[in-house]
């Protein structure tokens, strides 16, 4: 059977606030004692990445070759988009089905509650590991003005071949200048490795910014999308359009024909079965420890007709079941430390002290 998972396209955030706690029971309207939280359902946070690309050709294009041998200068405008990245990263989101609440009773250890800051249990009597905050990316450099370096000459002259021979004498002779200072050849050698550091950068910046006049420019702008997929039990679908893809416009929404289509295919591998006792099935606990999710699993694909940009099986808490850790973990003899998955809802590990 087929059906669509929703998605909105959303900023993904997380932040660890502490509280204390002790028993633990299920959410009824109207309490206020003790701490409420929930256990998660657990989306996909979708990140696109695309570049858009601009091409544009130098002053003197037509005499890259001529002058410079160049013969792959740009000769034309022009604009389009490349497809970079998709990078998957599971998160979770509160159910408010699963809402319990940890009242204050004497004589229980687990006086340190974490919480992200929508209110899913994270940890117990411990700091879960920090995230790492991902890299920045480098700023490109701003592009130098090849006018900066053009003589009186060249600016002169009356003909855009003659400005064209000009610039590239001025593009060989710093060239010439590089290599006597790196030989050591030059009249005016730098005085130390510092003055010869910036002499060359300068040069660098002076050959670089004359010969894009020939060679033409490219820049570009990446762009990111985000879209969040909340699958449940029933979310099987096979070959559903995540969203489209143009080399002239970019990223586009799902509905839009202007582009190609990125699909997606989710199956649930298996539920986890609820717990029986003697062939029936378990009622779930109250009043007796922590509840913490069993995720489920099952298989996400994200591909075009020519790439398969993910292929894996993943947990989910929303295909498996609710169980407790038991009280006795957090009686006043132990000391109980409990990492949870912000995602799942699954436990990470437990620790007795």
């Amino acid at each position: 059977m087929k059906r669509s998972l929703s998605y909105i396209i959303i900023g993904i955030f997380a932040a660890v606030s502490a509280f204390a706690q002790t028993d633990v029971k299920s959410y009824k309207g109207g309490e206020t004692e003790g701490v409420t939280y929930y256990l998660p359902n657990t989306a996909l946070d979708i990140t696109i990445e695309a570049v858009e690309i601009t091409r544009t050709p130098g002053e003197f294009a037509a005499y890259a070759g001529k002058y410079l041998h160049i013969n792959n200068a740009i000769t034309k405008e022009e604009k389009y988009w490349e497809f970079s990245s998709l990078k998957i990263k599971q998160t979770g989101v509160p159910n408010p089905q699963k809402m319990y609440t940890i009242k204050l009773v004497n004589g229980s250890t687990a006086a340190n509650v974490r919480l992200t800051e929508d209110g899913i249990l994270h940890s117990i009597n411990t700091d879960a590991p920090e995230e790492k905050v991902p890299a920045k990316k480098e700023t490109p450099k701003k592009r130098i003005d090849a006018k900066k370096y053009m003589t009186e000459e060249i600016l002169q002259a009356t003909s855009t071949a003659k400005m064209a021979e000009l610039t590239s004498k001025e593009i060989y002779e710093a060239r010439e200048s590089k290599l006597a200072i790196t030989r050591g050849q030059a009249d005016n050698m730098p005085k130390d490795g510092l003055s010869m550091k910036l002499v060359l950068e300068e040069l660098n910046n002076q050959e670089q910014a004359l010969t894009t006049l020939f060679t033409g420019t490219c820049d570009t702008v990446r762009y990111t999308c985000d879209i969040r997929l909340t699958p449940t039990a029933e979310s099987d679908t096979t070959k559903a359009v995540l969203f489209r893809f143009s080399r002239k416009l970019g990223i586009l929404k799902s509905d839009d024909l202007a582009g190609a289509p990125i699909y997606y295919d989710f199956e649930n591998l298996f539920s986890v079965p609820q717990p029986t006792e003697d062939g029936k099935k378990k009622k779930a606990p109250k009043n007796e420890g922590v509840f913490v999710n069993i995720p489920g699993k099952a298989a996400v694909k994200i591909y075009s007709p020519k790439e398969v940009y993910f292929e894996g099986e993943l947990p989910f808490g929303q295909l498996g079941t609710t169980d407790c850790l038991s009280k006795v973990l957090f009686n006043k003899n132990t000391y109980t430390k409990v990492i949870l998955d912000k995602a799942t809802g699954g436990v990470i590990s437990i620790e007795n002290n």
